[in-house]
């Protein structure tokens, strides 16, 4: 568990202080180890547990993180860092940004960093970390992987030929007055959207671009590249699980509308189909938990998406990398709300992809309506004895 955030404040200004002076209070066991060795980097200043409670992350993963971006931001045309000091001491305070949601100027000042450049490092480290992500954010694209994905989703769901789950990720933003009703969601406060799909083990596979919150999840998933890719066939005759919001099509595999639930395979099927939607909820809830800077992004514009957009994504490569490193959450995740379910509207130009209707009911009396005989076996058979 992290520490509120005014008591973790007065915490890190000790331990800082401490730091500094190259000090340390006989007793206090919670405090960092200090090493006093200016050759070392900044990670060797401080212990394991305060690297976990001020980063949120491990050891190996920021040292993985800081060798692999002091690379690219040495490299950056626009803005080049060539002191490794002050390179480490970017990285970490965009770091500590995301881990918490805010990087108060006693931070920045103990990292050695103006106040005003800080923020403007964030966004330097947030768009390093968010053009990564075609290395680290990938979908299975051959079709061993994909059928190894596929595998999993059957083992805990009996549905197969699945490759991932698709849900729009909100996270709560400030609009201007003028806008509130762009970034409004079905839940009521003001957000931005992405749309993710993840894997049954909480990789995340597809990160979108990101859109204001009151826009329509059919609308999103229509534009996106993984659609595009789908209805390309390049992922073959595979599903992705989504939501009510999201029309009947050739690959997504929605619940059976309430009107059409005549057999206890549907059913079945839909109860099962609500589940495996939750593992996206827990993947939210591990990124709101680990990347606190997600409950709120702050102030923002319709047409001025790109800084946020930047910040989410990065986030997204670092979760993929953290779970790489077995890093564990700084706190127990909490599920994401689910969305109420908005109009579907038809698409035209799609509706030959109707017809996979007719594939889902095949497949849903295959999987699903064999569990029934199943059971009337075995209640027969109980019977007999």
């Amino acid at each position: 568990m992290s520490y509120a955030g005014a008591l973790w404040l007065a915490v890190q200004e000790d331990l800082y202080t401490g730091i500094c002076n190259g000090t340390r209070e006989n007793g206090d066991i919670n405090r960092p180890k200090i090493i006093r060795e200016e050759s070392k980097g900044c990670l060797e200043c401080f212990d394991d547990y305060f690297l976990s409670q001020c980063f949120h992350l491990s050891r190996p993963c920021l040292t993985f993180l800081l060798d692999f971006i002091k690379t690219r931001l040495k490299k950056n045309v626009f803005n080049p860092v060539s002191d490794s000091t002050s390179t480490e001491s970017i990285i970490l305070a965009t770091l500590f940004f995301y881990a918490h949601g805010f990087l108060p100027s006693k931070i920045t000042a103990k990292l050695g960093l103006n106040h005003t450049f800080a923020g403007e490092a964030v966004n330097t480290t947030s768009k390093i970390l968010s053009e990564l992500s075609s290395s680290f954010i990938t979908f299975p694209a051959s079709y061993n992987d994909r059928m190894g994905v596929a595998q999993g989703f059957k083992n805990i769901s009996g549905i197969p030929n699945v490759v991932g789950v698709l849900g729009c990720f909100h996270v709560k933003v400030t609009p201007p007055p003028s806008e509130l009703s762009l970034f409004l969601n079905t839940l009521g406060y003001p957000s931005v959207t992405v749309q993710m799909v993840s894997d049954v083990d909480g990789n995340l596979l597809s990160v979108e671009q990101c859109y204001p919150g009151g826009t329509r999840e059919q609308y999103v998933w229509e534009r996106s590249t993984i659609c595009q890719e789908f209805v390309s066939f390049r992922h073959g005759q595979t599903w992705v699980i989504g939501g009510r919001g999201l029309p009947p099509g050739r690959h997504v595999l929605t619940p059976v509308e309430r009107s059409q639930l005549k057999t206890s395979a549907a059913r079945r099927f839909n109860i099962t189909h609500s589940r495996v939607m939750t593992y996206n909820q827990h993947v939210f809830g591990c990124l709101k938990a680990r990347f606190q800077c997600l409950n709120d992004l702050g102030t923002v514009q319709a047409d001025a998406l790109e800084s946020v957009a930047c910040i989410i994504k990065a986030c997204c490569v670092l979760h993929n990398i953290s779970k790489k490193f077995s890093v564990p959450l700084p706190r127990e995740p909490v599920l994401e709300p689910v969305h109420p379910t908005q109009d579907v509207k038809g698409k035209e130009g799609e509706k030959s992809f109707y017809y996979m209707e007719e594939t889902r009911e095949d497949m849903i009396e295959t999987c699903f309506g064999q569990i029934r005989d199943e059971e009337e076996k075995e209640a027969n058979t109980e019977g007999w004895l």
